[in-house]
């Protein structure tokens, strides 16, 4: 049995986009193990199947550097697929002798560590991060001459947890989620505009917002607008999720709305209609980091030209209103 690492060490959309590959038919008869970013471990924990994984910190290399390397001598695969990672993770395979040491050919280490380099410039979004991953692992194990199948998607898994939803008085898909926050890799939609979805939105159901610490820059004008003092068909869950009560919360939702972030790649992979709001701008562009799922609808400026200013202002509140209370 063909041993195989996988190695991915970024964000959740990332990771989620590049884990589905796993389950190409070429990979049935492999031995697989991931190697992600610490902290994320609740995706491979709550995917169908359940994936192996090693979880590194890239704040304290040195460390997961010797993790890394008695992984390698523990696992003994022949092939390691780096999907994206820093250069002492490159630097660990050509150390321990990986036969085949593949990856994208970009950064400097890729051209010096490993021995099976892929050109692609991503950055030209001509197709999906996961179109790109999946290219990338056909190259890494010779099958780029065979006819291409079509790109795998994950599935997620929520846990049953209906404490969590009495708790928070939320009656399954009966709420719409409303995830404004985003790491600000992307252009994301206004204040005013998130306030004014969730005004017609509760309007008509009860609207849960979600997010973490980090998220605030994008949350405190909401939170200022409404106070969250006795206000009707409102939750606010900010900080107060864990990973998996986050699948949960979003798993049982009507629909999910959220930027180019995280947290539209888990709903897609949960199977919730999500809507996701997406910046024109070219290595921004939902053509390469669009959630992927059966119940995905994109909203995305048509203006891919500059100036960017009020481009996200297109995206009309309406409509995004009308999707996320349409019935399926």
């Amino acid at each position: 049995m063909k041993r195989v690492l996988l190695i991915r060490l970024d964000k959740i959309g990332d990771l989620i986009s590049t884990m589905c590959v796993d389950q190409a038919e070429l990979l049935e008869n492999c031995d697989l193990r991931w190697v992600i970013s610490k902290g994320l471990g609740f995706i491979p924990d709550n995917a169908l199947p359940k994936r192996q994984h090693l979880d590194l910190s890239k704040d304290d290399w040195k460390n997961s550097l010797k993790i890394l390397i008695a992984h390698i001598h523990e696992f003994k695969p022949d092939v390691a697929i780096s999907f994206q990672a820093p250069w002492w993770v490159s630097y660990a395979l050509w150390l321990t002798k990986v036969p085949v040491r593949a990856g994208v050919q970009s950064q400097w280490h890729s051209f010096i560590f490993l021995n099976k380099g892929l050109r692609q410039r991503r950055s030209l979004a001509i197709q999906h991060e996961a179109d790109y991953n999946f290219d990338l692992l056909r190259f890494a194990l010779d099958d780029i001459s065979k006819p291409r199948p079509p790109t795998p998607t994950l599935e997620l898994i929520a846990p049953e947890n209906s404490d969590l939803l009495k708790q928070h008085q939320l009656t399954s898909k009966y709420y719409v989620t409303v995830h404004p926050g985003m790491a600000g890799s992307a252009l994301n939609w206004s204040p005013k505009n998130y306030i004014e979805l969730i005004e017609k939105l509760r309007a008509k159901i009860m609207v849960v917002i979600t997010g973490t610490a980090a998220d605030e820059p994008f949350l405190k004008e909401i939170k200022d607008h409404f106070k969250f003092d006795h206000v009707s068909h409102l939750v606010l869950l900010q900080g107060k999720l864990t990973a998996e009560e986050l699948f949960t919360i979003l798993k049982n939702s009507k629909a999910v709305i959220a930027p180019s972030t995280g947290v539209a790649h888990m709903a897609a992979s949960l199977g919730v209609k999500t809507i996701g709001l997406y910046s024109p701008i070219q290595v921004q562009h939902p053509r390469r980091w669009a959630a992927r799922g059966e119940k995905v609808k994109i909203f995305v400026s048509k203006n891919e030209h500059p100036p960017y200013n009020f481009c996200m202002d297109e995206i009309s509140v309406d409509d995004v209103f009308a999707e996320a209370i349409k019935d399926e």
